[in-house]
């Protein structure tokens, strides 16, 4: 279990559109701010501003770096980010972003919406019990 951020349709439509994704397996669902919480965790403080403001690739993954309320720092470490794009046949589950994303390169700055929530399940799951997977799947 863990608390973040889900993005909304209307965001991820419009990042789709901005950074069409470069490997097969398109996630760009959440962004994550704290792990291993049990399912009865309160979610985390609805954030005031949500931007991205960078954007990272490597061999088979994907990010974009995130700012929440004016830092890109989660407050349990690491940084703020939205795992865009995976290539599983390269081995890379999204928890790989977490390598790649100090090294994002600065993108203008775009405002996303999102919705605070303590997630009870993982981001493939939530993405196959939604009404974009098909959308997602078949993106290119």
């Amino acid at each position: 279990m863990y608390t973040g951020y889900e993005l909304s349709k209307d965001s991820r439509d419009a990042l789709l559109d901005k950074f069409p994704p470069k490997n097969s397996t398109v996630l760009g669902h959440h962004i994550t701010e704290k792990f291993g919480v049990p399912p009865d965790h309160p979610p985390p403080k609805q954030p005031e501003r949500v931007l991205v403001v960078g954007y990272a690739v490597a061999d088979g993954i994907e990010g974009l770096l995130v700012s929440i309320d004016g830092t890109v720092d989660r407050p349990t470490g690491g940084k703020y980010h939205i795992t865009w794009s995976i290539d599983k046949e390269k081995g890379r589950k999204p928890v790989d972003t977490n390598k790649i994303i100090d090294d994002a390169q600065p993108v203008d700055s775009m405002p996303i919406e999102v919705r605070a929530k303590t997630f009870t399940k993982s981001t493939e799951k939530s993405l196959q019990e939604n009404t974009f997977l098909t959308f997602f799947n078949n993106y290119s």
